[in-house]
């Protein structure tokens, strides 16, 4: 058991704190969530964030609904100047690791699941690479069924992201499973 223990510490206590670390790091630097003085303020940003994500999402949605050309006469705008407000980012884009954690939910959920896509992701590209032998051969096999192949592999990469839980109890070989969700999930104090 104690061997298991160092495994999952390993295996999946690091990664996810070190992710964890890394992605509150960066987002306090960036001043994605503001500034803040406390774990308190922190969670507070990260929700108003999320929030913020759904409600853009939401009104994008909309605004695609209604079309430019409705949205450019009721605010008596040119089309022009309506594509051109569109394309300027806002002061706080989200860079793409917290873009897709914040799209498997944020929070601890989001960090296993982002980390999940990269490992499947990483090992389907090590295996479509080693299904070549050269790069002869990928040239030649390369065309609409490989390119349909690989979108259909993100697809799933992506469903298998989600369910990780799933992944991860068909991965993992143990007798004590309940020490790698501890270890895991273990909120660390310096990790904020």
């Amino acid at each position: 058991m104690l061997l298991e223990l160092f495994r999952a510490t390993l295996i999946a206590g690091l990664p996810v704190a070190a992710a964890s670390y890394g992605l509150v790091w960066w987002s306090l630097r960036q001043g994605y969530i503001g500034s803040v003085n406390s774990l308190k303020e922190m969670e507070r940003g990260f929700k108003r964030r999320s929030k913020e994500r759904s409600a853009a999402k939401k009104d994008q949605k909309r605004s695609r609904k209604a079309g430019e050309k409705t949205k450019a006469r009721s605010l008596g705008l040119t089309l022009a100047s309506v594509r051109q407000q569109a394309q300027q980012p806002g002061p706080s884009v989200l860079n793409t690791f917290h873009g897709k954690w914040l799209a498997f939910g944020g929070g601890f959920y989001g960090v296993v699941g982002m980390l999940t896509y990269g490992v499947v992701e990483l090992r389907e590209l090590r295996d479509f690479f080693l299904g070549f032998e050269s790069f002869y051969e990928l040239f030649a096999n390369f065309g609409i069924n490989m390119l349909v192949g690989i979108l259909v592999d993100a697809v799933t990469n992506f469903v298998a992201a989600i369910a990780w839980p799933v992944y991860w109890l068909s991965d993992i070989r143990s007798d004590h499973i309940w020490i790698w969700f501890i270890i895991a999930s273990t909120r660390r104090k310096n990790q904020y």
